[in-house]
């Protein structure tokens, strides 16, 4: 069945699907938009006072304005709404953005079509026999079925509650496919290799997922090759950490795909280190422009308020370097009773916290010399300390860094719940 349309936004979806469906047979009636159309339509600046025939109405705008559109439309022609399908193009929200036109009697849905758009040139080319995914009501299901057929495409129907995971499905298909494969190109960079190089591979496991499906997958995680993981590993943290957290998500993730189990020596004590290490890790996150974020403390009890802050800390720049005090250290600043905790057993707790990317005891009173040999550019410090009175804060200053004071959670203290202990022995 072919349908009189129009459509209400000629950016990269719209002027394609405007374009094909004309090819397909439909009759475009009037187009709303600030630019001119390759099909021959009249092109209002503002919607229309009526739909003046249309029988399918394409919401083509930006998902931002889809409900003021739909609103506007509703209020403009009321009762004239009856009987008229209405799309929107989201792929993210559900036809109940566009309640009010079916309040005056409009069918309405979400009608997607599954692919990546990135200019209007190659627009057309890409929509012809996409899958278009479709959510609303049974009399727009029926147009949405015939517009899809129309251009060579199935129609897949999703629930409401269904549309954020699908949504999310096609963001990691499209575009982590394409984060993955710039984060690959980068390690090749100074090998003379790139891109180009890797095209071949990426198409060669694209044509075997298609034979395969999840049994395309190879390599060293699919065999248990541990050795090669771990190599890939310390490579990737001497010389590229901003790709390394990304390497371990995705491994984990591949080695239960592959039916086995991700091994925990291949995280164990990784974040701890001596400042020798710990500067040259520093020295390769900077190189490759991550942002540097250190605190200080002696973390002897770790509660609700430590874990808030590092989190706030962390979420200051790429990495958190925690400077911790060594059992010396904390018995010269708070007494022979303290810590409570020995420094292995406090930096182990520490790291095993995602906020903590690193964690490095020192031995001195203040962190001043560690601050010195790492520069980092965010300093911070727990509690209400005037910036400049926050020791190492005149190094980071002069590098150009910034620091921070993070006021601690009221409540939470690790003296506070020694006390409390101790005022709940019986003895």
């Amino acid at each position: 069945m072919t349908y009189s349309f129009s459509v209400i936004g000629l950016g990269k979806v719209g002027r394609a699907m405007l374009a094909l469906l004309s090819e397909a047979g439909h009759c475009p009636l009037w187009a709303v938009s600030s630019r001119r159309p390759a099909v021959d339509v009249p092109v209002c600046p503002d919607i229309p006072p009526g739909p003046q025939g249309s029988q399918i109405i394409l919401l083509a705008v930006p998902d931002s304005v889809i409900e003021h559109t739909a609103s506007r439309i509703a209020a403009q022609w009321k009762e004239a709404c009856e009987g008229i399908v209405f799309f929107h193009l989201s792929g993210l929200y559900a036809s109940d953005l566009l309640e009010p036109l079916a309040w005056y009697g409009g069918e309405v849905g979400s009608f997607h079509p599954l692919q990546s758009i990135l200019d209007a040139q190659h627009a057309q080319e890409a929509l012809k026999g996409s899958f278009f995914t479709f959510e609303g009501t049974p009399k727009a299901r029926e147009a949405a079925g015939d517009l899809a057929a129309s251009l060579g495409s199935r129609l897949l129907t999703i629930s409401r509650e269904d549309k954020i995971l699908y949504h999310t499905a096609a963001a990691i298909a499209s575009n982590y496919l394409v984060a993955v494969a710039c984060q690959a190109s980068e390690l090749l960079d100074g090998m003379g290799l790139g891109m180009e190089q890797l095209i071949p591979l990426m198409r060669g496991t694209l044509d075997n997922l298609i034979i395969h499906g999840r049994s395309a997958l190879t390599g060293p995680i699919q065999r248990g090759d541990w050795r090669t993981v771990e190599a890939h590993i310390s490579s990737l943290r001497e010389r590229f950490p901003d790709i390394l957290r990304s390497y371990l998500e995705l491994g984990r993730y591949t080695a239960r795909l592959a039916g086995g189990a991700w091994p925990q020596s291949l995280d164990a004590g990784a974040k701890i280190l001596d400042r020798r290490d710990l500067q040259s890790r520093v020295e390769a996150m900077k190189s490759r422009g991550m942002k540097v974020v250190f605190t200080n403390g002696c973390f002897d009890i770790l509660h609700e308020g430590h874990v808030s802050y590092l989190q706030e800390a962390r979420g200051l720049g790429d990495a958190l370097v925690v400077g911790l005090n060594s059992d010396a250290s904390v018995k010269r600043l708070k007494g022979q009773q303290r810590p409570i905790n020995g420094e292995a057993s406090r930096a182990a707790v520490l790291s095993a916290l995602e906020a903590v990317d690193y964690v490095c005891i020192f031995d001195e009173d203040t962190p001043y010399e560690l601050i010195r040999s790492l520069r980092p550019d965010v300093l911070v410090k727990g509690g209400d300390w005037d910036t400049d009175r926050i020791v190492g804060s005149d190094i980071v200053k002069s590098s150009g860094g910034e620091v921070y004071s993070l006021a601690f959670r009221q409540g939470h203290s690790t003296t506070g719940i020694i006390d409390r202990i101790r005022s709940e022995d019986p003895a």
